[in-house]
């Protein structure tokens, strides 16, 4: 039998907690436990890098990854899985989606972020008990007008929330959400053809906690997305901060990395071609986890 939502109850003993990350490929039950909370966050997408632009040709920052959706089952250990899988239960924990790397050829459109792994409990391929999430898609590369953010994890009990779209003013924020799921990772700034630079987007927050997203990089110097904010227990992160984009030497800010677990990187920012070096590079999304709260 599975138990939708959280169980009111009183266990019958302290409960213990196990976290399981993209390493681990079974979960052993122990030997005297009844049942268990299980909750199953996929892995965030990774951010992508600004363009590169000649002067008098617009540059947009590149668009935030998005995070991994989440799921929780409460499961009984004799009925439900001991029966199906005897001892041992397979898992797949997904990787974070990596960043688009920053771009350094003039005049040329940003690379996208990785789309984030998905985490499953379970054997999704037959008759038997499992629970899945899946990993949010990464942010597309800065062109000329846009950089497209990345879709939020579509399978779970709570899809996950999308990344920021970079386009050539500033950076678009993440995604906000009023539950206790990762979101995603704010966009890079861009520059409109006069090449005015612009600073990147907040990662998004996850407001019922008041839990803000990664910090916005700063505009003109290329300053860096900060990191999402990591949950607690069962919560998932919160999406990286977009880098700033830049008229000055060096390379433009970077995305933030995805709070874990589950958050989307935030996206890089834009770049000049004759003065700057390389646009930002997109921030990497968070790995998934499976959370698992065990009682006797």
């Amino acid at each position: 039998m599975i138990i939708n939502g959280l169980y009111t109850g009183i266990p019958n003993s302290f409960p213990t907690s196990y976290t399981l990350t993209p390493k681990d490929l079974y979960w052993d039950i122990p030997e005297f436990a009844t049942w268990v909370s299980v909750t199953v966050t996929g892995a965030g997408g990774g951010g992508a890098s600004g363009r590169k632009s000649v002067a008098g040709t617009a540059a947009a920052g590149g668009g935030g990854g998005a995070s991994g959706a989440i799921s929780r089952r409460v499961l009984l250990l004799v009925a439900d899985l001991r029966v199906q899988y005897g001892s041992r239960i397979p898992v797949q924990v997904g990787a974070g989606g990596p960043g688009g790397a920053g771009q350094g050829t003039n005049s040329t459109n940003g690379n996208n972020g990785t789309n984030g792994g998905d985490t499953v409990f379970g054997d999704p391929l037959g008759t038997k008990v499992f629970v899945k999430a899946t990993g949010g898609t990464g942010g597309s590369g800065g062109t000329t007008s846009a950089g497209t953010g990345g879709t939020g994890g579509s399978v779970g009990d709570d899809p996950g929330t999308n990344g920021g779209a970079g386009g050539t003013g500033a950076g678009a924020n993440g995604s906000v959400t009023g539950a206790f799921k990762p979101t995603g990772g704010g966009a890079g700034g861009g520059m409109p053809a006069t090449h005015a630079a612009n600073a990147g987007g907040t990662g998004g927050q996850r407001y019922s906690v008041s839990t803000s997203g990664g910090t916005a990089g700063v505009a003109g110097t290329g300053g860096d997305g900060g990191k999402g904010v990591d949950g607690s227990g069962d919560h998932g992160g919160t999406g990286g901060g977009g880098g700033g984009s830049t008229l000055a030497a060096g390379t433009a800010g970077a995305g933030g990395k995805g709070g874990y677990p589950g958050g989307g990187g935030g996206g890089g920012g834009a770049a000049e071609d004759t003065t700057s070096t390389s646009s930002g590079p997109g921030g990497d999304g968070a790995d998934g986890a499976i959370t698992i709260t065990v009682y006797a």
